[in-house]
């Protein structure tokens, strides 16, 4: 009832400033001015924000579930190691499509800061690489280094309802790409930042996702090709081709 009654608020909302209504022409003005520059970034970075619709749409289907029934849903998608022994490629793949409303929050902001613009500069593809690279091997060390602690110590493998789901692996690994860009000056500081931030994460809290965090960041800072120069030029001529197709095709 509550996502019913605020769907209805924003589709009447837009309705109201589409229209014109008293109250609503200032919004409406701001939208003209500014609306089509916000649509174009958005246009420019398609993947992050397909992907973080998708979070969110799978975040109000959780939201609207019992917490039993949430709980034995996400342990299934998880990349614990059981669903990693019985379903490895499909469990890597939807383990990133959950996350809880407090991190979608974090991740709209984070991705559209971080993720975003380097999407703008070089394309979906090379973030879609990127992200892939540092949640596989983020995943896959994490799960190496359990079998072979357990095996070693002789303990037990844990229960295959642990939850471990989310996009933070991926994001490790972009924030740690996102180094490679601007001034000397910035990239040192930048890279300083993320490992300051995921140090202290570990030292605050040594447990297997903030291993996965470091391991996906090193990850990052290996796939400097991903974002070199060249690779930008090349994107840049793309999307200028596209434009002139598009121009002429249209003209057509």
């Amino acid at each position: 009832m509550i996502t019913l009654a605020l769907l209805l608020l924003v589709v009447g909302f837009l309705y109201a400033v589409e229209h014109s209504w008293p109250g609503f022409r200032r919004i409406g003005a701001w939208w003209v001015r500014r609306g089509e520059p916000l649509k174009n970034r958005v246009r420019r970075a398609p993947l992050t924000y397909l992907y973080l619709v998708l979070l969110t749409f799978t975040t109000w289907l959780l939201a609207n579930t019992s917490e039993p029934l949430r709980r034995a849903f996400l342990a299934e998608q998880s990349t614990n190691l059981h669903e990693l022994r019985t379903n490895p490629v499909t469990v890597l793949v939807r383990s990133a499509m959950y996350v809880s409303f407090m991190e979608l929050l974090i991740w709209w902001v984070a991705f559209s800061l971080v993720v975003a613009p380097m999407e703008r500069r070089f394309g979906w593809q090379r973030m879609l690489a990127g992200f892939a690279l540092g949640h596989v091997a983020a995943t896959v060390a994490v799960a190496c280094l359990q079998v072979w602690l357990f095996r070693a110590a002789a303990l037990p493998v844990p229960a295959p309802v642990l939850v471990d789901v989310g996009a933070s692996y991926g994001f490790c690994a972009l924030a740690a790409l996102a180094t490679y860009q601007g001034s000397l000056r910035r990239r040192l500081t930048w890279a300083g930042a993320v490992v300051t931030v995921l140090g202290g994460l570990l030292l605050l809290d040594f447990d297997w996702t903030s291993m996965g965090h470091a391991v996906a960041a090193l990850v990052g800072f290996a796939s400097y090709r991903l974002v070199r120069p060249e690779a930008a030029v090349h994107h840049e001529a793309r999307i200028r081709a596209r434009h002139l197709y598009e121009m002429e095709h249209g003209g057509g």
